[in-house]
């Protein structure tokens, strides 16, 4: 029976790693796709899940064989969304908000102006979201949080180049001529930077998002920073308000070091008296821990 029951397994395990190559074969053979997003797709996805497979991951190299397809086929799917993975509760703010600024570049036209960097930030963030849901791998977890931070991250900033308002010109009436002036167009840009429960140090990787301020900073020619912290309600109303101010106070130290321009920097403390998600007291919230940059210009 023993026997038996192994070798049922080993047919098993041969079916579905059959199937899987098939699905990936079809992918690698497939003609590129006639859309450069399409096709950077196909190409990172089968890259995707020929690791997985490697490495034996035969459910992951099935999920990003499959995506590699439909993008040859001409039907590019979106970056993964959380009900396709059970992600660790404590590391869904940051993809969550990962996700909300790639759907915002994607959406904003990236996939057609900028197709390669489009598609390499999407790839890295589908990455993530595997070796997140794994979660026993921090390195690999590092690789891909950080490869995708970096692509979109020039995604970001070559979008922000494309788009960037020009002046707007007013025209008003003299006695003697028509005279010309100019105004800067308003415009507000707005980073989250997320800390662990009852502390005010930054967490790996928060840096990234802080060097990105600075740079949007320096780029858009901002006329102030406003800092503001907050906590989650898990701790006493008044050293809540405390921890928030070292969080802000923290965030303008690293925004300074890591190349804010000599501009104006307001920072507020809050508490826990503006959270992102309404909980009750005492309740844990990372979205909560967090504090939010704001340029304004």
């Amino acid at each position: 029976m023993t026997l038996i029951k192994n070798a049922l397994l080993a047919g098993g395990i041969a079916g579905l790693l059959s199937a899987c190559s098939g699905t990936l074969l079809q992918a690698e053979r497939a003609a590129p796709a006639s859309d450069p997003f399409a096709a950077a797709l196909q190409s990172g996805y089968a890259t995707l899940a020929r690791q997985e497979l490697d490495e034996n991951d035969l459910g992951d190299a099935d999920t990003f064989a499959g995506r590699a397809l439909a993008a040859a086929n001409g039907k590019p799917p979106a970056p993964e969304n959380f009900d396709a993975r059970k992600i660790p509760a404590e590391t869904l703010p940051a993809l969550v908000d990962a996700r909300r600024r790639l759907l915002a570049a994607l959406e904003g036209g990236a996939r057609r102006s900028l197709p390669g960097e489009a598609a390499s930030a999407q790839i890295a963030f589908d990455c993530w979201m595997q070796e997140q849901e794994e979660n026993f791998q921090p390195k690999d977890i590092a690789a891909c949080r950080d490869r995708f931070t970096a692509a979109l991250t020039l995604l970001e900033s070559k979008r922000l180049a494309s788009i960037a308002p020009a002046p707007r010109t007013r025209m008003r009436a003299t006695p003697s001529s028509l005279m010309t002036t100019t105004r800067p167009l308003s415009l507000s840009t707005r980073f989250l930077v997320y800390f662990d429960l009852d502390t005010a140090s930054l967490v790996p990787g928060a840096e990234t998002e802080i060097t990105r301020a600075a740079e949007a900073a320096r780029r858009s020619g901002a006329a102030m920073v406003r800092v503001t912290g907050h906590a989650d309600r898990s701790g006493p109303v008044g050293h809540n308000l405390q921890l928030s101010r070292e969080r802000a106070e923290e965030v303008v130290r690293a925004l300074r070091r890591l190349g804010l321009p000599e501009i104006g920097v307001a920072t507020q403390a809050y508490g826990e008296e503006k959270p992102l998600v309404p909980t009750k007291d005492g309740a844990v919230e990372p979205r909560n821990r967090r504090v939010e940059i704001e340029l304004t210009h």
